[in-house]
């Protein structure tokens, strides 16, 4: 019997391309477009099983997601990392592949020692009115540490709400506040975007720490209970203990434009729309040089 490795790969998607990352019946999903381009490519079989690290929502891009497969050990030694990826980028439109490594036959994507998320809320139409940046400093740090979660996810039946958020700090270009960037071992369901709702209501004034310190501590949820849009959330790295991508893959935000100061509600959406088309032009920039 021949020989099976695992190769794990880094990967790269443009979020409102797809309905999320896992397979659904009838639409779109960056699971579903790589097992396509496996199909084609053919080196690891007519139907391949693919296994993701991470599950993002519709609408939510990711700078890196890691998945594994299975194929024959004789055929990685003939393809090597480059020619691996080129035979899947072929077939692919608005995904990137752009690292991959030989592991064991049965690596576990979801075992990361840490999952890494940023947020651009100053994107959001609540930062289009003036706000207080040093009670959006101090409420990050409220989030470090390990709480129940309940009130800051979407639950589903049967899963633990507790997790341990590593960090919760500034995402910065140039000293201008861009967001937050926001690192754990796992997050619950849309976790992120709760907590980015509820960082944009205390930046306005209309909730407050104590409410929100309070909530987080009874594990309850707040009295709001809003999304950030998916389009400003970027998985942006997954760290394992025995393989490395990381350093692998360039910081493509880090031109970012600022928001125009003194314009109206109907400005800010044109510039929401021109933000939205930036970051998309930066992370396509980014991969010119994986194909």
């Amino acid at each position: 019997m021949a020989e099976m490795v695992g190769i794990a790969f880094a990967f790269s998607y443009i979020g409102d391309a797809f309905h999320g990352s896992q397979i659904q019946p009838e639409v779109r999903t960056v699971q579903k477009d790589l097992q396509i381009a496996f199909h084609k490519a053919k080196f690891a079989g007519s139907n391949p099983l693919l296994r993701f690290s991470s599950r993002t929502d519709a609408g939510v891009t990711a700078r890196m997601n890691v998945a594994v497969c299975v194929v024959k050990k004789s055929v990685w030694q003939k393809m090597g990392d480059l020619r691996f990826r080129r035979a899947l980028n072929d077939h692919l439109k608005d995904v990137v592949v752009w690292a991959a490594e030989e592991t064991s036959e049965d690596w576990n994507p979801r075992m990361a020692s840490r999952r890494v998320y940023r947020f651009r809320l100053e994107t959001m139409r609540q930062f289009n009115k003036p706000h207080d940046e040093g009670k959006l400093l101090e409420m990050m740090k409220l989030f470090e540490g390990t709480h129940d979660f309940t009130g800051y996810c979407r639950p589903e039946e049967g899963r633990i709400t507790t997790r341990t958020v590593d960090y919760c700090k500034p995402w910065s270009i140039d000293g201008r506040l861009v967001g937050f960037e926001i690192a754990a071992q796992s997050f619950l369901w849309n976790q992120v975007r709760r907590i980015a709702w509820a960082m944009s209501e205390v930046a306005l004034g209309t909730s407050s720490i104590e409410v929100i310190q309070e909530a987080l501590g009874k594990g309850e949820q707040p009295p709001f209970f809003g999304l950030g849009p998916s389009k400003w959330l970027t998985l942006w790295a997954i760290e394992y203990e025995d393989i490395s991508f990381t350093d692998k893959s360039g910081d493509f935000f880090e031109n970012l434009s600022a928001p125009p100061v003194g314009i109206n509600g109907r400005q800010f959406e044109i510039w929401q729309q021109s933000a939205d088309h930036e970051q998309k032009q930066l992370l396509l920039n980014s991969w010119l040089s994986y194909l």
